[in-house]
C-alpha cells in the first residue's frame, strides 16, 4: 500500500479526512504525531487492539520505532499484522486478547471488523453506526494480562501504548498496571456514551490512568453523532508524570 494511501485509511479510522487545500494536503501542519515525533523520542509501539495493522505500520514508520508489538485477538487480522513485518521493524504478534484476567473467552467477531470485542455492540453503536449491526459470530479466543505477556525487560525506552479494545479499557490497564507504568504515552479511545454493553466510560478510564501517574494531555479527535452531533467518543492522549 501506498504510504498516502496508507496515511489516508489511518486518518479515515481516526475520524479525519484528508482534503486537498489551495495546493496543499491538509492534515500537513503540526499535530499531535508532529509533537511526539519531535519531543518523545519514541522507541517501542504497543499496540492493543491492532486489528489488521495498518495503525500499526503507520505508528512504526511514522516514529521510526526500534520495535513494534502488535496484539490482536481475531486470527485473520492477526495473519495480516504479520505480512507486515517486512516494513516493521522487529514486529512481534500477541494472537489473544488482553483484559484483567487470564482465561478463554467469547470474542463477538462483528462484520465490521474494527467493532469486534469480547462484549456486545450496544443499540446506540447499532443506530449511530449502521454498519455494526451485520452478524456476529462468535469466536473462542485466549484472554492474558498485559503484564504476563509483556517482558518489559526486552523493550527499548520509549513507549507508546495506543489502545482500541472496543469497551474492555478499564480490565487491560488493571490487568497491566506494571506496564502502563514503563510507558511514557497512551493514546486510547474513550467513550462518553455506551457504544458496548458494560464498557467503562470516558471518567472511569481516565481515573484509573491519572491514578497510575498519567496525565491527561490532549485530544487526538472526537466523533459526533452523525445524526444529532452528540459527543460519543475520542482518542484521548496521556502522558507519564514521572517522565518514563
Amino acid at each position: 500500500m501506498g504510504s498516502k494511501r496508507m496515511v489516508r485509511r489511518v486518518l479515515n479510522w481516526l475520524g479525519y479526512e484528508m482534503r486537498r487545500l489551495n495546493g496543499s494536503t491538509a492534515g500537513s501542519s503540526p499535530d499531535i504525531w508532529t509533537w511526539l515525533r519531535v519531543s518523545g523520542g519514541i522507541k517501542t509501539i504497543l499496540d492493543i487492539g491492532a486489528n489488521n495493522g495498518e495503525l500499526a505500520e503507520f505508528l512504526s514508520t511514522y516514529f521510526d520505532a526500534k520495535q513494534t508489538i502488535a496484539i490482536e485477538p481475531l486470527p485473520g487480522c492477526a495473519a495480516q499484522i504479520r505480512q507486515r513485518e517486512k516494513v516493521i521493524k522487529n514486529l512481534t504478534v500477541f494472537e489473544c486478547a488482553v483484559s484483567d484476567r487470564e482465561e478463554r473467552a467469547v470474542l463477538f467477531e462483528n462484520a465490521y471488523a474494527p467493532a469486534s470485542s469480547l462484549l456486545s455492540v450496544s443499540k446506540i453503536s447499532i443506530e449511530e453506526f449502521p454498519q455494526t449491526a451485520g452478524q456476529q459470530n462468535e469466536v473462542e479466543v485466549t484472554v492474558c494480562r498485559l503484564d504476563d505477556l509483556i517482558d518489559l525487560d526486552t523493550l527499548e525506552k520509549e513507549i507508546l501504548i495506543k489502545i482500541d479494545v472496543q469497551g474492555l479499557e478499564d480490565k487491560v490497564i488493571r490487568g497491566g498496571e506494571k506496564t502502563f507504568r514503563a510507558a511514557k504515552f497512551v493514546l486510547i479511545e474513550m467513550s462518553f456514551v455506551l457504544m458496548y454493553d458494560g464498557q467503562p466510560l470516558f471518567e472511569e478510564a481516565h481515573d484509573l490512568l491519572v491514578n497510575i501517574g498519567f496525565r491527561f494531555s490532549g485530544i487526538k479527535n472526537q466523533v459526533d453523532s452523525p445524526t444529532t452531533g452528540q459527543p460519543l467518543f475520542m482518542h484521548c492522549l496521556y502522558v507519564n508524570k514521572n517522565g518514563n
